[in-house]
This record gives C-alpha cells, sequence and structure tokens, in this order.
C-alpha cells in the first residue's frame, strides 16, 4: 500500500485453457510451526485426486437486463484465467485457473492435451501466490497462508508464505521444502521463516535446485541456500552479512548483490567477478537523496541494471560493477514519464533485451533489434493493443503473449514462431461482450494551485449530455490509472454512469517530485484534486453536477471517506471498500513491519510530531460533519487494512447520530476481492446503492445501519 519496492519483478500475469482462434502473422515460532503444519496437511488434500477432472466454469447466471447493460456476473467475476508459463522446452503449459470461489494450478501440454490439476486453493486459509517450472517435469509454487496472533493491542494479522514442489503429473508432491514438520524437527533450534518462498535465483544446467533466501540463523537477515526441490536438502551458499535483508543473484546463480536497510540508509553491496569480498556500490539516505534501485544482471555478471534518476524522471542505467568509477550507461528514459516497469530478459538470446514501462498504456522499450522486430510482428497482428510477452521456451520458438486494451479484456495467444501463427487460447472474461464496453479519453487539468493533472474519462456509450458521474480514485497512493482494462469502470459505464480517475499529486510515474508532493498530504492537497478534477467535469459538461458519488477501495475508500467529510455538498454518495479512517492508528499497526521508515512513515508522517495533522485528516474524527449516504465494506480477513479501520468509523457515525450508512463485513474476505462471492456480494452491494443515489429521486434518502 506504501512506496515503491527497491527490487523490481516482472510478476507474470498469464493465462490458459483450450486452443482457438488462430491468426496467421505477416512477417515485419510456535503459531508459525502449527500454521506451517496446518497447510501441509491443507494442501496434500488440494492434491490428491491427480486424475480427478477439474470442474468446468458454472455458466453465467442468465438475466434479462436492459439494452446495453452488461450481466453483473460478467463484469465482477474473477477472470477465469490469471496467469501462465511455458515450460523451459515450450512443450507444456502451466496456469492459475479460477472456478467460482476455488482456484487451481493446471498443467497442459502446448496443445491443450493431458490436463491435469496440482493444486487446489479455497482462498480463504490458503492462496497461490505464483508459481515456476524448473524443469519440464517439476513445478515450484509459492503459497501464502492467512495468520492471526491476539495480545493486548487486539487480532495481529499477517500473511506467511510456504514453498511447495510438484511434478507435472502431480507426483512427487513435497510441501515440507523449507521447514519439516514440528514433530520431525524434534528440539531444532532454527527459526522458522515468515517468508519461505524467496526464490532468488536458478543455477543454469542445475534442474532439482534454486537459490533461496531465508533467515533460519538470524531473525530478519537471511542467509542463502541452495535447496533441492526433490529432497529439500539445503545448502549454505552466503551467509548474512553487513546487515543485508534482500539479496540477488546473477544470471549464472551466482549471489552478487545485497542490499541493507537500516531506518532510512540504503546500503548496496556487491561482489564483482573474480573478487571473495563485499564492497559497497552506493550508500545514500532514501529521504535525502537520489536514490539506486537495483533491477538485475545481464548475461555478463558483472553488467547491472538500475533505476537513477534523469532530469526528474526514472530512468535505466547499466553499470560495471567491476569499474564503478565509469560512469552508468543510460539504456532507456522518457521525457514525461517514468521508466519503472522491469527488465525484459530474452531465454533464447541469453541477454536483457529492454524495459517494461507505463506511458497512457503499457509500452516495451528495446534495445534489440531481433527482439524488437518479434513485438512488431505481434503488434500488426494485434494492433491496437498492449501485447506483452510473459513467457518464452529456451529455445524462442513458442510465446505467451497477453493482449489487452481499454476496451478489450486480457486475452491469451500462443505464439508459434516457426508456425508463424497466433492462437488464441482463452478469454480472461469470457462472457463478457468486448463490443459493448466503452473507451476511455485522456483529460488534462490543472488543480486549483496550477498543479498540472493527468486522467481519464470515461462516458456511457451515447452520452449527449451530462450524467452521473463516479469519481474512482485509484489505490495505492503510489501508483496510478493508465489506459488498460479496468472492470471497475467498465461496470459503471454499463448502468450509465461516467466515470472520472484522476492520477492526484503522490501518483508515480510523473517523476520524483509529483511523487513526493503527495507524501504526508492524505486529505490535503491530493484530496483537492479529486475535488478540482470533480469540478473539472462539471464545467466541461460531462458530469450532472447534482449526481456525482466517490468510489474506491483501500486509499480511495479513504478518499471517499474524506471527500464526504471536506465537500459533503459536491458528493451525492460515497462508497468505501476496504477503506484508512483513522490514520494514526494505521501507522501504529504499520510500526510492527520492516520497512516503516520509508513506506508508511514517509507516506503518512511520524506518529508524534505529525498527530495533529494525523488527527485532523483523519475521516473517524469527523463523523460528525458527514451528512452523505455512505456504504462501507470491508473484508473481516482483510491483512492490509485492518477491519478494524471500518469498525471504528461506523461505531463514530452511529455515536454522532447518523443513520445514512450501510455497512457490510465479508466474513472470509481478504483486501483484493480474492473471493468471487465477495467481489459479486460487493457489486451487487454497490449498484443497489449507486443506483437509488444516483438515478434515483433528488430527495435525503436515509439507509438502514447494519453490520
Amino acid at each position: 500500500m506504501f512506496g515503491r519496492p527497491f527490487f523490481m519483478e516482472i510478476a507474470v500475469f498469464l493465462q490458459c485453457t483450450m486452443p482457438g482462434f488462430r491468426r496467421r502473422i505477416r512477417p515485419a515460532d510456535r503459531i508459525a510451526r502449527l500454521t506451517m503444519s496446518m497447510v501441509t496437511v491443507a494442501l496434500i488434500g488440494g492434491c490428491q485426486s491427480v486424475e480427478q477432472p477439474i470442474p468446468e466454469p458454472v455458466p453465467i447466471e442468465v438475466r434479462k437486463e436492459p439494452s446495453g447493460r452488461i450481466h453483473l456476473k460478467a463484469l465482477a467475476s474473477l477472470p477465469e484465467v490469471s496467469r501462465m508459463a511455458l515450460s523451459p522446452s515450450g512443450t507444456f503449459l502451466a496456469f492459475i485457473q479460477n472456478i467460482e470461489d476455488k482456484t487451481y494450478l493446471v498443467t497442459t501440454t502446448y496443445d491443450g492435451k493431458q490436463r491435469r490439476k496440482l493444486f487446489e486453493s479455497d482462498n480463504k486459509t490458503y492462496s497461490l501466490r505464483w508459481f515456476q517450472w524448473v524443469n519440464d517435469e517439476r513445478l515450484i509454487i509459492g503459497v501464502a497462508v492467512a495468520d492471526v496472533a491476539y495480545g493486548l493491542g487486539g487480532p495481529f494479522r499477517w500473511i506467511q508464505t510456504r514453498l511447495i514442489a510438484v511434478n507435472r503429473d502431480g507426483s512427487e508432491l513435497k510441501t515440507d521444502l523449507v521447514m519439516l514438520s514440528a514433530d520431525a524437527r524434534g528440539l531444532s533450534r532454527e527459526h522458522v521463516p515468515q517468508l519461505q518462498d524467496r526464490v532468488i535465483g536458478r543455477i543454469p544446467g542445475d534442474s532439482r535446485s534454486v537459490l533461496i533466501a531465508l533467515d533460519l540463523k538470524t531473525v530478519m537477515y537471511p542467509d542463502v541456500y541452495k535447496l533441492d526441490l526433490y529432497t529439500g536438502r539445503r545448502e549454505l551458499i552466503e551467509g548474512s552479512t553487513y546487515g543485508i535483508r534482500h539479496w540477488m543473484a546473477d544470471r549464472q546463480g551466482v549471489v552478487r548483490l545485497g542490499m541493507a536497510i537500516e531506518g532510512t540508509i540504503v546500503h548496496i553491496l556487491v561482489k564483482p567477478v573474480g573478487q571473495d569480498r563485499w564492497r559497497t556500490l552506493r550508500k545514500y539516505d532514501a529521504l535525502n537523496e537520489p536514490d539506486m534501485i537495483p533491477l538485475g544482471f545481464d548475461e555478463d555478471p558483472n553488467i547491472l541494471f538500475v533505476e537513477q534518476p534523469l532530469d526528474g524522471r526514472t530512468a535505466v542505467y547499466s553499470i560495471n560493477i567491476a569499474e564503478p568509477q565509469v560512469p552508468p550507461t543510460l539504456r532507456a528514459s522518457h521525457a514525461s514519464y517514468d521508466i519503472e516497469g522491469g527488465l525484459i530478459y530474452s531465454s533464447w538470446l541469453k541477454q536483457v533485451v529492454g524495459v517494461r514501462y507505463h506511458a497512457d498504456v503499457s509500452e516495451n522499450l528495446y534495445w534489440n533489434s531481433e527482439t524488437k522486430e518479434l513485438q512488431t510482428e505481434i503488434d500488426l497482428a494485434l494492433p491496437g493493443r498492449m501485447n506483452n510477452i510473459r513467457s518464452s521456451s529456451e529455445n524462442g520458438r513458442r510465446h505467451i503473449v497477453v493482449s489487452s486494451s481499454a476496451r478489450q479484456p486480457p486475452q491469451w495467444y500462443l505464439f508459434n514462431v516457426e508456425l508463424n501463427q497466433l492462437t488464441l487460447m482463452v478469454e480472461g472474461y469470457p462472457k463478457l461482450p468486448a463490443q459493448e464496453l466503452v473507451a476511455p479519453m485522456s483529460v488534462h487539468l490543472k488543480a486549483r494551485d496550477g498543479t498540472a493533472l493527468h486522467g481519464y474519462v470515461t462516458r456511457p456509450a451515447n452520452a449527449q449530455q451530462p450524467v452521473p458521474l463516479i469519481v474512482l480514485p485509484h489505490g495505492g497512493p503510489s501508483s496510478r490509472d493508465v489506459l488498460d482494462f479496468d472492470y471497475w469502470t467498465q461496470f459503471f459505464a454499463s448502468r450509465g454512469w461516467a466515470v472520472l480517475q484522476v492520477n492526484f499529486r503522490g501518483s508515480s510515474g510523473y517523476g520524483n517530485d509529483f511523487l513526493q508532493a503527495g507524501f504526508k498530504r492524505w486529505g490535503l492537497e491530493m484530496q483537492d484534486d479529486l475535488t478540482d478534477a470533480a469540478q473539472y467535469a462539471i464545467h466541461q459538461g460531462i458530469a450532472d453536477a447534482k449526481r456525482i458519488c466517490i468510489v474506491g477501495g483501500s486509499y480511495r475508500g479513504y478518499a471517499a471517506l474524506m471527500g464526504v467529510v471536506k465537500t459533503p455538498e459536491l458528493f451525492r454518495c460515497a462508497v468505501s471498500f476496504a477503506g484508512v479512517s483513522d490514520l494514526r492508528k494505521l501507522l501504529e499497526e504499520r510500526r510492527q513491519f520492516l520497512g516503516y521508515e520509508l513506506g508508511a512513515e514517509r507516506q503518512l508522517g511520524s506518529l508524534w510530531s505529525d498527530r495533529d495533522r494525523l488527527k485532523a485528516t483523519s475521516p473517524v474524527n469527523h463523523a460528525d460533519k458527514i451528512r452523505t449516504p455512505l456504504l462501507m465494506v470491508h473484508g473481516a480477513e482483510d491483512r492490509v487494512v485492518p477491519v478494524e479501520q471500518s469498525r471504528a468509523m461506523v461505531e463514530a457515525l452511529r455515536s454522532a447520530g447518523f443513520k445514512h450508512v450501510r455497512y457490510v463485513e465479508l466474513p472470509d474476505g481478504d483486501h483484493h476481492l480474492s473471493r468471487q462471492e465477495d467481489r459479486l456480494t460487493f457489486f451487487r452491494e454497490m449498484e443497489r446503492f449507486l443506483a437509488t443515489h444516483l438515478d434515483g429521486p433528488l430527495v435525503d434518502i436515509g439507509l438502514r445501519s447494519s453490520r
């Protein structure tokens, strides 16, 4: 929720199920131990029936809707498939499939045959984080486990992770790769790591092992081990030193970089080829000095790619760590946007070939001509879209491509280079009629103090006059909206409501000054930017001034609450999902986690010295000012924004005598609406609430307070 990570990784959000459309391309400690044991039992149960057929998706409920209205379930359901990857040879595929409230890891051949279920998650007790092919037969799986402890300060919720290995046919399941069960471990004094899936690299030619960072000896200071994925045997490769908490291996499987972060001081250490001692590459105060973020190594283990500032924007450079006195080489920059999307590595060319970043849309910037030509061929076959190669065989003959646009939900293709053939494997939202989706338009405006703001307006189809408006700020808040498919936006537009998304100050991507302009300004200028954007929509004839609601989750849930505190006359209603209501309470909770100084404290301020501002900008302290009908929804199992934030807000409203609030608590809900049942419940509640206040008569309407 706060800030940017120090290591950028490209998440493999890929999908697939069955072959279909084809297109020719034209050339051109105790609790931890108990939890671990529970997960082991649960996962064995989920993986027993290797031959059990995978249930087909339950048909979308059919109900007659008004013309032009897309069925709620078609938009609000989880995507049918969310990630996909090819095995090293390109012969097999693995993908994550969502069916109702269950999530499955499935393997198949690249042409859809020999389909098997390896893993089943209920998205309650545990959930699938990621997976990776180790060789053509074996995969590793990262699993997240929700945990909770109770003390004087109330419930303390956090996430633990575990690592599992299994063959693609379901055999040789290994659920205790990192830690044995408590009984098997006996009197071992090893610490049980909270995070057990921090794989940092592979060793070329070794198809059995990975490099993994584990704090078995010293809590929070991990060592690096070589882990055998069949037996679980560990071999110490690099011991913790200099306070290093984050490790990075090169492409040859040698631990080459470490990062120590103490308070706001960042210390980057490297070990060049041929040297056996660590030396400082850079040490800086992240609050007061330009930062350096390591991205990864090229095939040459002395060449490191990093993010560094250039003329107020983030650029990508390469550095020779053996010759630190030589100036870095600029590899990618943009005059208007930060380059901060991650490296593109070619497994068949054995080199870093470019970077990904976000302008108005996602972009791929290549400095290698062969991969640039490959991207051009795909773009010619799928014009007007964002087409990203997300997985490739080691020989470069097969590629998984995810293709989408603001009006096109993600589609997953297999590109066969030898056949010059692009095959549509699956659609992320197969029941969603793309022809009925609407395209956003880019807008530029100025805030009251002259700050330039950029955002997007999505109007309902055939809207010819001012219509009801949803102000939809993004979450983070250090993130931003771009022109890609957004099921929230399309849902609102399909109901006849325009949507305004503005990248307020504090958003990422527009340079460090714009990002830092939002630090410690929650509820102040950040909130004013949303107000000014709504006024812009009114003056431009986009919005009906009497029918505007502000909606959002997480930070934007906070913005929704703060909007009806500061400008109750502007908003006819507000929806807060998992919203923050008490900034001081949030800071107190965040102090228990690593990275507090460069995360929550940097974003929000100091608990003590900024206490007056934090109190003044916390909606829970202004319940008596709220006159606008509210819908509040929160998951009881939220590990990002504790559910107590919404409970406290509801109690404050009741104490103030405010009755126009409906509170819905999702018993198994998390911060991300990961369960389909929760997502559909929320969207149904939101649809009814917004229809009442945006489409109903302009009179005060009270909503029954409930929980």
